[in-house]
């Protein structure tokens, strides 16, 4: 397995520095900057002996995707520009979460919001395509949204879309809130990407503790040897960093 570290890209030498193989990124914050804010990322990137190979946050909040506030071409116009700006830093892997973006608003029922997510994933899938970019699907807790709130919610979309580069990702924080059994993952796989944090405050994994075995040993048994990020709070992220960093490598 290969580890990130979800994170500002302002700090991409402090990430190389403490050992993480790539940055995280959140895409909902590089797509709005200015051009001249961002020739100021890439600049540093290209720099960096590590790339952002994966970034989080697929929607602004503000961008609602399903229900009757969606807007297809603005979304889209969207999407070309985040994409287009990953392809540049060196992103081939994209987490749809935006847990606001997909919220079923009151008096749609969940089949019709399910039948607009599939439409909308299917949209995001074939741009993302055109700049070789994957898109894995993340399951939220219910206290971010109301729809996708679990890896078999997750697989069913991925199935309905049926894009070889949409996929699916385990975050072992959401999957914790919801109860999941950690077995889920092997009945899902393969998936596409994982995020990790603990479910009491998610936060850093400091040590190899039951909660931490559990879930890489359940990404372990699924035949799963892609990438892991950190996804968590901190008080002190390098230190914490190295720690979780030492405890992931561990095991």
């Amino acid at each position: 397995m290969r580890f990130g570290i979800c994170m500002d890209v302002n700090l991409i030498e402090e990430v190389q520095r403490l050992g993480f193989d790539y940055l995280e990124a959140k895409l909902n914050a590089l797509a709005l900057l200015s051009e001249e804010e961002f020739e100021k990322i890439s600049k540093l990137v290209v720099k960096s002996s590590i790339a952002v190979e994966r970034c989080c946050l697929l929607f602004p909040k503000s961008m609602v995707v399903i229900g009757p506030e969606y807007d297809e071409a603005a979304m889209v116009a969207y999407l070309h520009t985040a994409f287009a700006r990953m392809r540049i830093l060196g992103a081939s892997l994209v987490v749809f979460g935006s847990g606001k973006s997909r919220f079923i608003p009151q008096g749609m029922s969940y089949q019709k919001a399910f039948q607009e997510l599939v439409a909308v994933t299917k949209i995001v899938g074939q741009i993302a395509s055109e700049y070789g970019i994957k898109v894995a699907i993340e399951p939220l807790n219910r206290n971010e949204t109301n729809l996708i709130n679990s890896l078999v919610e997750g697989a069913a979309l991925q199935s309905m879309v049926g894009l070889d580069n949409v996929g699916l990702l385990a975050d072992a924080f959401h999957m914790r809130t919801e109860g999941e059994d950690m077995h889920t993952i092997s009945l899902v796989s393969p998936l596409m990407h994982a995020h990790i944090a603990t479910k009491e405050g998610r936060r850093f994994p400091l040590c190899v503790d039951q909660e931490l075995l559990e879930f890489i040993s359940a990404l372990k048994q699924s035949g799963y040897d892609l990438s892991v990020s950190i996804e968590g709070k901190s008080d002190d992220w390098q230190n914490d960093a190295v720690r979780s960093l030492a405890a992931l490598k561990s095991l």
